[in-house]
């Protein structure tokens, strides 16, 4: 397998991202693109990323084949990308090469692989109680002001309006509340009204996949995950599905 990205500093993003929810993970090539379905350790979340062979500015895997690293030190060498280009390339099934081209100088880091043993994850269609889309900038600003709590987050959604709420101890209470069609959220499923909680660390990693789009589909439902899906380009997608918390009554 062997790769060339076409925008180094949107391959950061991602790997930051699924950094945030798994310090390990299985990357699969195949003739389809780049695919990772990943379980976190604590079993509270899902990250699932398809990146099809369009999204680089070239791709070639005859043969299908698994690497799990470490993506501390996958992040580590991209973050030394900077203006460089970025290759990936993988001779066997030990180690994977990521190669910075710049000017007339080339840096190799050989990632050494791990055994990382998975399930196969099989991830049902879901129907949302609540499906809605948004601008990825508009995600970011509800995230960064509910996270000023550092507490979990309550989302009461009905057909006419969406409330994100967060209470403190030593904060206080946070209330954010938006028209369902109006200027900003476009309704795409409503089925039933949700009352559900998240935890802080959901949240804060909603906000950092949510930099590695323009668009976001979120999908609520009562006693189920809540996902976020960020639609890349060229049919491909990076998507986190996350248990929502038992409050008791």
């Amino acid at each position: 397998m062997h790769c060339t990205w076409k925008s180094p500093s949107q391959c950061i993003k991602l790997f930051k991202a699924v950094q945030h929810t798994n310090n390990m993970v299985n990357i699969t090539f195949d003739h389809t693109g780049l695919h990772i379905m990943s379980m976190d350790m604590g079993q509270t979340s899902l990250v699932r990323l398809h990146l099809t062979p369009d999204s680089f500015e070239t791709f070639e895997c005859s043969v299908p084949i698994t690497l799990g690293l470490y993506t501390e030190s996958l992040v580590g060498c991209l973050q030394k990308a900077k203006s460089s280009k970025l290759m990936w390339k993988i001779n066997n099934n030990t180690t994977l090469s990521v190669i910075l081209l710049h000017e007339d100088q080339t840096t190799e880091f050989q990632i050494r692989a791990i055994d990382i043993e998975e399930d196969q994850l099989d991830i049902p269609n879901m129907d949302d109680d609540m499906a809605l889309q948004v601008d990825a900038t508009v995600l970011r600003e509800w995230t960064d002001k509910m996270m000023m709590t550092k507490a979990e987050c309550q989302f009461q959604i009905t057909r006419e309006k969406f409330q994100w709420s967060s209470t403190a101890t030593e904060f206080g209470t946070i209330t954010h509340c938006e028209p369902l069609n109006g200027k900003r959220i476009e309704s795409l499923a409503v089925r039933n009204t949700v009352d559900i909680t998240l935890s802080s660390q959901a949240v804060k990693a909603m906000s950092m996949f949510s930099h590695c789009g323009s668009t976001c589909m979120l999908g609520f439902s009562n006693g189920q995950p809540s996902r976020l899906k960020v639609d890349l380009l060229y049919g491909s997608h990076l998507c986190l599905f996350v248990a929502p918390k038992i409050v008791d009554n």
